[in-house]
């Protein structure tokens, strides 16, 4: 190779670096200014969200009395974070719907007995209802329920109309013999059950001795530390049972609830006793006191339930309910 094709060679070999760092530089500048780029966006999104936040703020603060800003401070930016904390909560959560999505059509807690709506809003003997299920809002209680019997939390379960039942008229089908649209600790504490009765109740109490089938439930009823007693009582000679409420001094609140041998259905030769299966116990309406859910039969149709609760030394809600099986 002559002198001339050597240099020739080297100029094409220099020519090419050249070109290769240029575009090497042109590639890492590219890279820079995407990256400061996306820093000054990053920067900028979140200054003007901290100046709409600290605007917002001084609104708010500014329309409160002199006296009270300062104390109110702190309580206005809670309450900010948490609308942006819940905002972005919302954001994140777009398109993910929940097991128990259809309940926010129900602005309020529904509470079902044996699929029956129960009118929870006061202590006293009430009616269960049915669904009109032609009725378009009906769809509203086709919801996840969260069911209690026996004294204990069972499942979570949708809910759904049963088929007709007369006149248009449904019940809730899917659900325990309690069932409440809101997933909170309704059997806060501990239920026993037992087939004795307390030395404490005993010994205050001397009308048990006449009554040969006995269960007792043991219960912090309202949560102050100390148990309360509801007996079931039958007599298998005479017929008689009844259901009392005894405090934790043994002394007993109140009868709650009777049926004499005489009320029983006379066109059947089945016995009827008031039972443990008349009675549950479990907090009803989410305020941390365990209601007594009471059964109250009938001798047709559905029963009525009595709604009791203790609180304060008082029992609240119908006492001394004479039962009956006898058609009216």
């Amino acid at each position: 190779m002559s002198e001339i094709e050597k240099e020739t060679k080297k100029d094409k070999n220099e020519i090419t670096k050249i070109k290769l760092g240029t575009l090497g530089n042109f590639i890492l500048a590219t890279l820079v200014i995407i990256i400061i780029g996306t820093g000054a966006l990053t920067y900028y999104l979140i200054h003007t969200a901290k100046i709409d936040y600290d605007k917002q703020y001084n609104e708010l603060v500014s329309n409160l009395p002199l006296n009270e800003a300062n104390n109110e401070v702190d309580t206005i930016a809670n309450i900010l974070d948490s609308a942006i904390t819940e905002a972005t909560n919302q954001t994140n959560t777009v398109g993910v719907a929940s097991d128990s999505e259809k309940k926010l059509m129900n602005e309020s807690l529904v509470v079902l007995y044996d699929g029956l709506i129960l009118d929870t809003s006061k202590m006293d003997e009430v009616t269960l209802q049915y669904l009109d299920s032609t009725a378009a809002e009906s769809d509203k209680y086709v919801i996840t329920y969260y069911s209690y019997e026996n004294y204990s939390k069972k499942d979570s379960s949708l809910g759904m109309l049963s088929s007709q039942v007369y006149d248009g008229l449904a019940k809730i089908d899917g659900v325990g013999k309690i069932a409440i649209s809101e997933d909170y600790e309704a059997i806060p504490r501990s239920i026993k059950v037992v087939n004795t009765v307390p030395t404490v109740v005993s010994d205050n109490n001397s009308e048990i001795k006449d009554f040969d089938t006995i269960k007792t439930l043991i219960a912090d009823l309202d949560g102050n530390g100390t148990d309360e007693y509801i007996l079931i009582l039958a007599n298998r000679t005479t017929g008689f049972s009844k259901i009392m409420a005894i405090d934790s001094q043994g002394k007993k609140i109140a009868d709650l609830a009777s049926i004499e041998k005489s009320k029983w259905k006379k066109d059947s030769n089945t016995e009827y006793y008031l039972s443990i299966s008349n009675v549950e116990i479990v907090d009803v309406d989410n305020d941390g006191i365990m209601e007594i859910v009471l059964e109250i039969p009938h001798a047709t149709g559905n029963p009525t339930i009595s709604l009791l609760k203790y609180k304060n030394g008082v029992m609240q809600g119908k006492t001394d309910i004479k039962c009956s099986l006898l058609a009216e």
